[in-house]
């Protein structure tokens, strides 16, 4: 865990407008799919006390592999993403509280991060996928075809469509 990311509040929360910056990193591991995110994200950003608690606003960047749902290609990005948390002493919903007077903006930066991974990335808007016969990337080789299968057991409904 990132104790850069772990804030202490008890001067800041219920008193309107102090606040406190910060900044940071914590490893994490994230997968959504084929993409990953492994290794540290950065955090920076302000809490600012407010009447019950405090609220955290927070920019997150880590770098991702992103695998290409068209073409299985992989990339490196870097996600971005902005975040706002409010904290309490009572927790919401997704169990951010103040506890002990801290709050850690690391376990809503990473949820935040792990919304930015893409849920279908492509390595560009045009990627043309996969050959379904050969597999061939038809980006960098166009396939010339395969001809008629007429070993699939379902050649014969092939012709029920050209009407």
């Amino acid at each position: 865990m990132g104790a850069d990311l772990v804030i202490s509040v008890g001067d800041l929360a219920g008193h309107l407008e102090r606040e406190r910056r910060f900044s940071g990193t914590r490893d994490v591991s994230l997968r959504l799919g084929d993409s990953t995110v492994n290794g540290p994200m950065a955090v920076t950003g302000v809490v600012v006390g407010t009447v019950d608690g405090v609220q955290a606003n927070f920019r997150v960047v880590a770098n991702a592999r992103l695998t290409c749902v068209r073409c299985l290609t992989e990339r490196d990005e870097q996600l971005e993403s902005e975040g706002l948390q409010h904290f309490s002493v009572m927790p919401d919903e997704d169990g951010y509280a103040i506890v002990d007077n801290e709050v850690d903006v690391g376990e809503t930066a990473t949820d935040e991060l792990a919304l930015s991974i893409p849920a279908t990335p492509v390595c560009q808007e045009d990627c043309k996928g996969l050959c379904p016969i050969c597999g061939t990337d038809l980006n960098s080789d166009p396939c010339d075809g395969h001809g008629e299968d007429s070993g699939s057991p379902f050649a014969v409904l092939k012709d029920l469509f050209d009407s």
